[in-house]
């Protein structure tokens, strides 16, 4: 688990995380598919001994930690080097984190004109003095790399996720941005038009507009106070000289952290980077002093506008440093508080009194100084909801709090919320990429690469006692901080910000100094190197087992020790595409009714006794399938899979239950178009698939929802229950055979057939076709839609697939480059792939362009959708596709549930347990005559969505769009 990094609206980032199709391999198969696409991945790219490097003795560099599976040492240049071995699939993850987020700006007096965030877009694949740009994205390519950076407040991230046969050379690659950067003047220009369009995407995003209201309330002088991307007016004022002189002073080794973990050999590994930086020599840091915030003797509070349809109310109380006296506490208190349906603030404010449709609670903390504790509430009502309402839900916030600080917490309480932490430290250390950001955060931030083993012991250790004196300490009133995002009134939109005009620091202010050299990582080390280090055990996994019931139902169980944890999760078909047309709806309602008792539990009991196990038990419903999901820790499973059964089996929709849903269900149908994509979304989606049930989200319809009874929905489920269309997948560390007799116990008595049996619905096709909407968010963006495309067992799925990388594989896809790279920064989000099913879906394309930048991006896409119908790809384009098709697959293969989900799936589909192998064959077998072929039958009736805030010229609109298809298209009125 990362402690405390609750959500990215924290984080600015660059470049977009790609939008892809995640297929789960059995665990037996590993090895198999690893031979499979070995020749071809060895055909596109060099051979892990072939990359660069010079071998260096061991003698040159100090091991800090040898064990069987890491090894962690420090050059003589003071970079510290991390290599983690995971050998559960067969990728690796290279990243690199440098200690230069947006607070370590102001040795420059440059904070707050975001030059980390800026700095992040060229270093990441830019320009180098041994490549360009161009051969960078073409090794990237080769192998199937999947790469992008981000910025926070006090750390900048890179990373490149592979295959681990091709570990060296994305070690290689990253080693090269990080030490020789170029800053081209072309790249730079470039992208500071991309982060404009990123500016402006902010504004369309209520999640970004809270965060950085809410560092301007809780920091009065620290440079946190400062957004990441900082102020539009000062970003622009930015020169390359700048920026070079930015790189040079803080991207030296003994400011960075390389981390690589995955299917590796850890000596090759320290090996090949000690070489690589050999020659890059330490450099001093600047001397940093932060301002210490002054106490806060008095409330304060700050407001601000979005374009969202509820107002959202923060409630912040200044904190303390990481693992600093009371953080712990304040972490056991946010779980008691507001995580989870049996925390106190849902049952309190969300249930009891309805004063609100979400609250949660987090303790913030940072290594840097002193965060915050924060209640988030998003307020019943709509946009006139007063401020009385506000007020209202604000007070039973604080009636809650002065109860845990007068009377403290329960021992069952304080168990239940132990647990919880506990258990999320072990679901959240399942792959590469996560695995190495926890080893980041306990190295950089406490000195210590297993940080969260200490936290959880330090967890434990706490007493009740301690969290009623935490709460009297740091949640008082007089220390509240009130945030609130209201909706923007009629005509009125989010402006960016500006610098506050009491952004000064006093000549008199305490300063604390802060220390980036590596050297104080290796002396906390060094300190606690007699602690005790667990060495991790073999990992052993087993082939899947399908199993089918005398009912009929499917069970697939895939044993894996990764973690000491299983993933439960159950298939039925249905969903939306079980929804009558028009009556849209009923399905997730259903889905979010049954965790709200059954006939033997009620809600709060179904909520104590599965957080009590630490364990996560939720229901849904998606476009094809509504299911059932819970993860435990592998000694509970008996009691999960019991309360796990319950919820399938014996659902009771009690009339009370509903009357609380109901209006959060009706809330989050409207929230849906609070983002600039869901906004988009709710457009296109009724364009492309007219009357059929697709046309809408999962949610369904304000209209359906607002009418349904508890008795709807009872009859409803009836109806749908049966075992023979159902399939339930049991991944992790299991014994097969107690598994097999336990779930034949659960559900023997789970009838055969339902009363309504599941009934495919397909979509009409679609008619070429222009609509221009209108929004309250400052923003241009489109969404295209070519079709009909195909279900998900189509003999063509695997090439779409194939050809959605072709355009757009970031930063190397056609789309890519002539939206956002070598034509010039249009567009800051680009993307594009297929929605495919139980019926066809459609294949997409979706970008928010700069302001006056969308019909000439328009006329790009056109031009790109021509090209692949009429060229051929050539050979290395067409590998490059190939390949990050691939290495997306293995990706997917980490967590034991995105494997159970995909397994089930897979043989919901009627794809079988094979389905990687014939994957995988098929992409592998792919040919550029068949990729334009698959061009041109599906690559057809366009549905285009624009959005905007202002009025585009339809005549320019309608010419670029023409050029999608010319001749066929139908213009919205």
């Amino acid at each position: 688990m990362f402690k405390k990094r609750s959500d990215a609206a924290r984080l600015e980032c660059s470049g977009l995380a790609a939008l892809s199709n995640v297929f789960v391999m059995r665990t037996d198969q590993i090895v198999v598919l690893v031979s499979f696409c070995l020749g071809f991945f060895q055909g596109v790219c060099r051979a892990v001994d072939d990359a660069p490097s010079r071998q260096t003795s061991q003698s040159e560099f100090r091991v800090l930690q040898d064990r069987p599976d890491r090894r962690l040492v420090v050059l003589p240049n003071r970079l510290i080097v991390v290599v983690q071995e995971l050998h559960a699939a067969p990728v690796v993850s290279v990243q690199v984190h440098v200690k230069t987020g947006s607070i370590y700006e102001t040795f420059g007096e440059r904070v707050g004109a975001g030059m980390s965030h800026f700095l992040e877009h060229l270093v990441s694949g830019g320009t180098t003095t041994t490549r360009t740009e161009e051969q960078s994205n073409a090794i990237l390519g080769r192998i199937g790399a999947s790469t992008n950076a981000s910025t926070s407040l006090d750390k900048v991230r890179y990373y490149v996720n592979t295959t681990s046969a091709h570990a060296s050379e994305a070690i290689e690659l990253m080693s090269d941005w990080l030490q020789h950067s170029q800053i081209a003047a072309e790249e730079f220009h470039r992208e500071r038009d991309v982060i404009q369009a990123e500016f402006e995407m902010g504004l369309g995003e209520p999640a970004r507009i809270f965060w950085k209201l809410t560092q301007q309330a809780r920091f009065q002088m620290h440079p946190a106070r400062h957004p990441t991307i900082g102020y539009i007016d000062e970003f622009l004022k930015i020169t390359r000289e700048d920026i070079a002189d930015f790189y040079r002073r803080m991207y030296v080794p003994n400011n960075m952290v390389f981390l690589v973990v995955g299917d590796v050999d850890r000596h090759q590994v320290v090996e090949q980077i000690a070489g690589l930086w050999s020659n890059s020599s330490a450099r001093d840091l600047p001397t940093l002093q932060f301002p210490v915030e002054m106490p806060i003797l008095e409330p304060r509070s700050l407001s601000g506008i979005a374009d969202i349809d509820k107002p959202r109310l923060r409630l912040a109380w200044p904190g303390t440093k990481l693992a600093a006296e009371g953080d712990y506490a304040l972490d056991l208190l946010a779980v008691i508080l507001g995580q989870g349906e049996s925390s106190r603030l849902v049952r309190a404010v969300r249930d009891e009194h309805r004063a609100v449709n979400r609250i949660d609670a987090h303790n913030s903390s940072f290594s840097w100084g002193e965060g915050f504790f924060s209640v988030d509430a998003e307020v019943v009502g709509g946009r006139s909801t007063s401020e009385a309402a506000l007020e209202h839900a604000k007070m039973l916030i604080l009636d809650q709090v002065m109860k845990v600080r007068e009377e403290g917490v329960t021992t069952v309480e304080l168990e239940r919320a132990k647990r919880k932490i506990m258990a999320n430290t072990v679901y959240n250390a399942q792959s590469a990429s996560a695995l190495a950001g926890r080893l980041s955060h306990g190295l950089i931030d406490m000195g210590d690469p297993d940080y969260l083993d200490r936290y959880a012991q330090g967890i434990e250790a706490i007493g009740a006692e301690a969290l009623r004196v935490a709460a009297d300490r740091f949640l008082g009133r007089q220390r509240l901080i009130t945030i609130t995002l209201a909706p923007a009134p009629e005509g009125r939109k989010p402006e960016a910000l500006r610098r506050p005009l009491d952004a000064t620091v006093p000549a008199d202010a305490k300063l604390q100094s802060v220390h980036l050299d590596n050297r104080y990582i290796v002396e906390r080390l060094q300190a606690a190197k007699g602690q005790q280090e667990d060495e991790a055990g073999p990992i052993i996994t087993v082939p899947v087992q399908r199993v089918e019931l005398s009912n009929g139902m499917k069970v697939l169980i895939g044993r894996s020790t990764l973690v000491p944890a299983v993933a439960v999760q159950m298939y039925q078909p249905g969903g939306l595409l079980g929804e009558e047309p028009g009556r849209e709806g009923v399905a997730m309602a259903v889905a979010k009714m049954r965790v709200r008792g059954t006939t033997t539990r009620t809600a709060q009991q179904i909520a104590r006794e599965t957080e009590q196990l630490g364990a996560i038990l939720s229901t849904d419903s998606g476009y094809n399938t509504g299911y059932t999901q819970a993860v435990c820790l592998k000694q509970d499973l008996p009691a999960v899979l019991e309360l796990f059964a319950d919820v399938v089996l014996h659902p009771a929709f009690p009339e009370d239950e509903w009357t609380k849903m109901q209006p959060r269900l009706l809330a989050a149908i409207d929230r849906q178009t609070d983002s600039w994509h869901g906004e988009l979304r709710h457009y296109f989606r009724p364009a492309y698939y007219a009357d059929h049930p697709w046309s809408q989200s999962p949610l369904g319809r304000r209209s359906v929802v607002g009418g349904l009874t508890a008795t709807d929905l009872r009859n409803a489920y009836r109806q749908r229950l049966g075992a023979s269309q159902s399939v339930l997948a049991i991944f992790g560390d299991v014994d097969t055979e107690e598994v097999v007799a336990l779930v034949g116990t659960l559900f023997a008595n789970m009838p055969r057939r339902s009363d309504r049996p599941f009934k495919l619905k397909l979509p009409v096709d679609p008619t070429s076709e222009l609509r221009v909407e209108r929004t309250n968010k400052r923003m241009e963006a489109v969404q295209i839609g070519f079709g009909p495309g195909v279900s998900r067992n189509s003999k063509d799925y695997a090439a779409i697939e194939v050809l959605a990388r072709v355009f757009s594989r970031f930063p190397t896809g056609w789309l890519d480059r002539a939206l956002r790279g070598e034509e010039g920064g249009l567009v800051y989000a680009v993307y594009c792939g297929q929605s495919a099913g139980l019926v066809p879906g459609y294949i997409y394309m979706v970008f928010n362009a700069l302001s006056g930048n969308l019909v000439e991006a328009l006329d790009r896409t056109a031009e790109v959708v021509e090209r692949a119908r009429s060229e051929l790809v050539d050979d290395q384009r067409l590998a490059d596709a190939k390949a990050a098709v691939l290495t997306s697959e293995f990706f997917g293969k980490q967590s034991n549930s995105d494997r159970a989900a995909q397994a089930a799936l897979d043989e919901m589909y009627g794809l079988g347990l094979d389905e990687s192998e014939t994957f995988m064959r098929e992409v592998q077998q792919l040919t550029a005559e068949q990729l334009r072929r698959v061009a041109r039958a599906y690559l057809r009736n366009p549905v285009v969505v624009t959005l905007s805030h202002e009025d585009l010229s339809r005549e320019a609109l309608e010419a670029a769009v023409d050029h999608l298809e010319p001749g066929r298209l139908q213009i919205t009125p």
